[in-house]
């Protein structure tokens, strides 16, 4: 499991939209009305680049070492064995019910 993640104090990114590709669920992640990455779901692997101003995450995980929740209008990717969690970011309700699937 890969991943680098960096907080601040201002904006938080978001995810704006959603697109399913086959297998895929592609989330465009936005900041400040700029789309600043992705975050890329199948049933194996998670995929994910965001790089909004001073923000930035990057990762590359299998999708059964992690666990989905939302919490307080966050989509929550927590690590199952450590459940630590290693990204949260605001999210639709609407979208993350189409994640979960």
């Amino acid at each position: 499991m890969l991943f680098i993640f960096f907080m601040s104090l201002f904006n938080d990114p978001y995810i704006h939209r959603y697109k399913i590709n086959d297998d895929t669920i592609v989330l465009s992640v936005y900041f400040m009305e700029k789309e600043c990455g992705y975050i890329n779901i199948t049933n194996e692997k998670i995929n994910s680049i965001i790089s909004c101003a001073i923000k930035s995450f990057k990762g590359l995980m299998k999708r059964a070492d992690v666990e989905f929740e939302y919490i307080n209008g966050n989509f929550v990717i927590i690590a199952t064995r450590t459940k630590k969690i290693i990204l949260k970011i605001k999210c639709p309700l609407e979208i993350y019910e189409k994640i979960k699937r």
